[in-house]
């Protein structure tokens, strides 16, 4: 006789993504505890053993019944494959918690039959919007389907990207004070001999000072623009000899390197690039379809509201004063 189950939570879907990640949370407690730690000085370990092979489960059909109602092997294995990437459920005891959520849902779904809660206003209307949404989503992830971006498409924009980017990369530190005076004042300390570093631990106030003012590597689109024009303008080797205004305070800059750019592989922008040229897709899409429709859209009409005007205060009758 099955024990009777208690539901942790009202909402059926989170509970099933939670108990089923403790089961395989648990599961992975329990093999870490049963391997032993490894000594820093071990002996030569023995061949391993070759692995057990797995041992295999069938999903029966239906999994289950509830009150003469089936709960279809198909019904199983969508749900699981919701819940695929967030929770384990390709093992035994995964898919067995699964089953108890679907036979849980079903328990709540005959309980809303028997309360005719599909006759519901509120209930139709959501159930429409989630039908709508799903049908609509459905022809965009069909059509992108079918018209995967090709790698000639995706070389061409990876092309024009890189083109984009070349330029130069430089690498500098700075000092930065909170006026032009004690700019002008490093700037003397550094044509009498004084090292950038050290002046940059003592008089900086940005973070890089611990560091000697150190900002690494940079493209001029990572500075604000008075910063980033400076360093163009320049010499490998040399500080700036007038102090460099930004709206974090006065600057004075050492160029340490310049370089070429290198723009990232293709392998690393192929993601971006493949979603960038679905979305492209999707609009096109869209923009086909609505030019090929009749559309009329109705003016939303709005009308101002005068305030409610506040009724006059009714006059108490005086009182009779007492002799």
């Amino acid at each position: 006789m099955n024990k009777p189950h208690k539901l942790t939570l009202p909402l059926l879907a989170l509970s099933s993504g939670l108990l089923l990640s403790s089961v395989a949370l648990s599961a992975d407690d329990k093999k870490a505890e049963a391997v032993p730690a490894a000594t820093p000085t071990a002996v030569k370990a023995a061949p391993a053993a070759p692995a057990a092979p797995q041992a295999a489960f069938t999903i029966p059909d239906p999994v289950a019944v509830v009150n003469g109602k089936a709960i279809s092997k198909a019904a199983f294995e969508q749900y699981a494959q919701q819940l695929r990437g967030k929770a384990k459920v390709d093992s035994p005891d995964a898919s067995k918690s699964l089953v108890d959520q679907l036979v849980m849902e079903e328990l709540l779904v005959q309980q809303a039959n028997k309360q005719k809660l599909e006759d519901d206003p509120q209930i139709k209307q959501q159930l429409e919007m989630i039908q709508r949404s799903l049908l609509a989503s459905t022809v965009v992830r069909r059509m992108l389907s079918e018209n995967a971006p090709s790698e000639d498409a995706i070389k061409k924009e990876y092309e024009t990207a890189v083109a984009a980017m070349k330029g130069k990369e430089y690498k500098a530190s700075h000092i930065l004070v909170d006026s032009e005076d004690k700019a002008k004042e490093v700037i003397a300390e550094l044509k009498k001999g004084g090292k950038f570093a050290e002046l940059a631990k003592a008089k900086s106030s940005d973070s890089s000072a611990a560091n000697g003012g150190d900002l690494g590597w940079f493209t001029p689109s990572m500075m604000v623009p008075p910063f980033a024009q400076a360093v163009a303008k320049m010499e490998k080797g040399k500080y700036s000899e007038e102090p460099v205004q930004t709206p974090f305070g006065w600057h004075v800059i050492l160029l340490e390197d310049v370089r070429d750019a290198k723009p990232p592989t293709l392998d690393e922008l192929r993601p971006q690039i493949a979603q960038m040229l679905q979305s492209r897709m999707v609009n096109d899409y869209l923009e086909k379809l609505r030019a090929g429709a009749k559309i009329e859209i109705k003016e939303i009409q709005v009308s101002a509201t005068e305030p409610a005007k506040a009724e006059p205060a009714k006059a108490e009758p005086a009182k009779a004063e007492k002799k």
